[in-house]
């Protein structure tokens, strides 16, 4: 009798917990799949818009309620019938066109975005985070370091001069993030919702900020363990590099990374007066013309011993002109590598957005019916053609990344200086 009433309870139980789990892990899938994420006020959104022809895309301005997002054909489509829904969906515009929702892509963000200055495409920008070597530690899971270049408390600094569209900084940014704390959702409100300031002074001040929320920012950014400092000459690309970061998944970023505007010299200069002479910088990214003019001497006594220093430049000659300053100097550097970047292209900037490859067009068509030598069909029009599988290569609309990064190291002050090569001498055959 005993054993009859367990074997009873030991089958309500597994009832009642396959009832229970498939919600459960319907709910935990659910927050965790991107396919399920719902669409929030200030998401950026990628809308595309069925036409009598073909679809058209649209990058979205951060999407407000009470507001109209433009689209072709004289319509639009209003944030309420966007806001609530989730990714995938579709809707209606005024128009009667069919309208899908989806999330764009980093680099389908910023090769649609509007531009200040040349961008540092997706495919080149990845390239040049990978050769930073950023291995960022989560909060508390390295207790020894803490994923720091010193154990002195400092944060794992790096910098970059020449911020320009902002291409580049929101990819540093980005391998940086999982090293800080989180945001709090107010902090992340006041950053993605504040007014800008319409002038960007030189301590990169971009937003107009009661002093209370001033003072949130600044506590946040005294507990970050990785910072990502931008520095360009011009305000107005500040400002621009600004918005493209905070507009990209509702300022995911933001709080990553510090805008500065003046030159490279004063900036390092008035760090290094603050350290008290100390190195500053784990890693930095010159994307100058002419970087040996712009303060490098002085940013690489502020890099730290095996600190990695990243060239960009557009000719190979802006590489070569720089390791002959590096040696005439003797500069504590080291370089290791110089690479050419691939040139790519792209067709619509949507799913090809820049992300380096040779993109190919792979479908299944079915061909249409060969016309008689009279002009007529020739095949019967119930008869339908078998389908066919097209293979090619797109043809891009522009040209998309190129130039040249150098990759270099810097030694302590007097060992391992660099020294001209001897030419190598041609191997008889």
């Amino acid at each position: 009798m005993q054993s009859q009433l367990l074997s009873s309870i030991a089958m309500m139980l597994a009832t009642h917990s396959c009832r229970i789990l498939p919600r459960v892990t319907r709910e935990t899938c659910k927050r965790f799949s991107s396919s399920y994420r719902t669409v929030k006020e200030f998401d950026v959104l990628f809308l595309r818009q069925q036409g009598v022809k073909f679809p058209k895309w649209h990058l979205t301005a951060p999407i407000r309620h009470d507001a109209h997002v433009k689209l072709s054909y004289g319509a639009s489509v209003a944030a309420s019938d966007l806001i609530g829904k989730q990714i995938l969906e579709r809707t209606v515009d005024d128009q009667g066109n069919t309208v899908a929702i989806h999330e764009p892509t980093l680099a389908s963000y910023i090769v649609n975005s509007v531009r200040s200055a040349t961008p540092i495409y997706p495919s080149d920008a990845e390239t040049i985070v990978s050769l930073l070597e950023l291995n960022p530690t989560r909060p508390g899971e390295d207790d020894d370091d803490q994923g720091r270049p010193d154990n002195d408390g400092a944060p794992f600094e790096v910098f970059e001069a020449g911020t320009g569209m902002g291409s580049l900084s929101l990819h540093i940014a980005r391998a940086l993030h999982a090293a800080n704390p989180p945001v709090s959702a107010h902090l992340r409100h006041v950053l993605r919702s504040s007014p800008l300031a319409r002038n960007v002074v030189a301590a990169g001040n971009v937003l107009e900020l009661p002093a209370s929320d001033a003072a949130i920012l600044a506590a946040y950014r005294a507990s970050r363990r990785a910072v990502l400092h931008t520095l360009d000459r011009s305000g107005k690309h500040t400002r621009a590099a600004y918005k493209l970061v905070r507009h990209f998944r509702r300022a995911q970023y933001l709080a990553d990374m510090d805008f500065h505007v003046g030159t490279v010299d004063d900036y390092v200069a008035a760090r290094l007066a603050a350290s008290g002479g100390r190195p500053i910088f784990a890693r930095a990214v010159l994307d100058l013309p002419a970087a040996h003019t712009h303060g490098a001497d002085r940013l690489i006594r502020a890099l730290h011993p095996n600190a990695v220093l990243v060239l960009f430049n557009p000719s190979i000659s802006q590489i070569a002109e720089f390791q002959s300053w590096a040696l005439t100097t003797g500069a504590p550097l080291r370089l290791e590598k110089v690479l050419e970047l691939p040139t790519t292209s792209t067709a619509d900037g949507v799913r090809d957005g820049g992300c380096g490859g040779r993109h190919w067009d792979v479908k299944i068509v079915r061909p249409k019916p060969a016309p008689s030598e009279d002009g007529t069909q020739g095949a019967c029009p119930s008869e339908e053609q078998e389908p066919v599988v097209v293979m090619r290569p797109k043809v891009g609309g522009r040209v998309a990344g190129g130039g040249f990064i150098a990759v270099y190291r810097k030694w302590p002050e007097g060992v391992n200086r660099q020294q001209p090569e001897e030419p190598e001498e041609e191997a008889e055959e």
